[in-house]
């Protein structure tokens, strides 16, 4: 019905040629159903809202927008035009864009540090065993980790489980070598009273 100085001049037209357009033919093609059903609820509840959205200016780009519509009357279902007071808000939309992105490159740079962050090394080797531990941490496999004593087993395994499905859950180191051999299997597999768990040499249990 009517548009000031300002949006003509965004729009490129006259007040004339703005009136004879087709009805939201300057909005993206991807906002289009969310602003029909905006400007539906409010000609039907009467009540103001506002909604940011993408209106293509004179030149065919587009810039974003936060539009407030108030429709003219305040009774539901009897308001038969809507005011928009649109303010650009491009500048703040790239800055945002430009900070998720960050955000996204800054939490996979960290993800991707902090998996071997207490491993330290670089080494033919190294690369070769942290390789592995990437390729089968997503896995629900058993993974046995063998070497000498102080080569870092329990490093490898604590990356394996922080790079696993089971990350947010308690990674426990057992110490076998310092337990009985007594109590071993209750400490393995808990212990109920009066119940007798018994290990033979091949390998089978049996239970009391």
């Amino acid at each position: 019905m009517y548009a000031n100085r300002v949006a003509l001049s965004y729009y490129g037209v006259t007040l004339d040629e703005w009136r004879q357009r087709n009805n939201g033919s300057e909005v993206h093609p991807d906002d289009v159903d969310r602003i029909k059903a905006h400007i539906d609820r409010s000609l039907t509840t009467g009540a103001a809202n506002e909604l940011e959205m993408r209106l293509r200016a004179g030149d065919g780009t587009y810039r974003w927008f936060l539009v407030r519509s108030n429709p003219l009357s305040r009774r539901p279902g009897t308001a038969r035009a809507v005011v928009h007071r649109m303010y650009d808000i491009e500048d703040r939309k790239r800055a945002e864009e430009r900070l998720q992105e960050e955000n996204v490159a800054l939490r996979e740079e960290i993800d991707k540090t902090s998996m071997f962050e207490e491993i330290v090394g670089a080494s033919p080797a190294l690369t070769a065993v942290l390789s592995r531990v990437s390729k089968v941490a997503s896995s629900d496999s058993t993974v046995l980790i063998s070497g000498e004593t102080g080569t870092g087993k329990e490093l490898v395994a604590r990356a394996i489980h922080r790079r696993s499905r089971r990350a947010s859950r308690a990674f426990v180191a057992v110490n076998c070598a310092a337990i009985p051999r007594d109590l071993i299997a209750s400490e393995l597999f808990g212990h109920e009273k009066g119940r007798l768990l018994a290990l033979s040499s091949d390998g089978s249990a049996g239970s009391n």
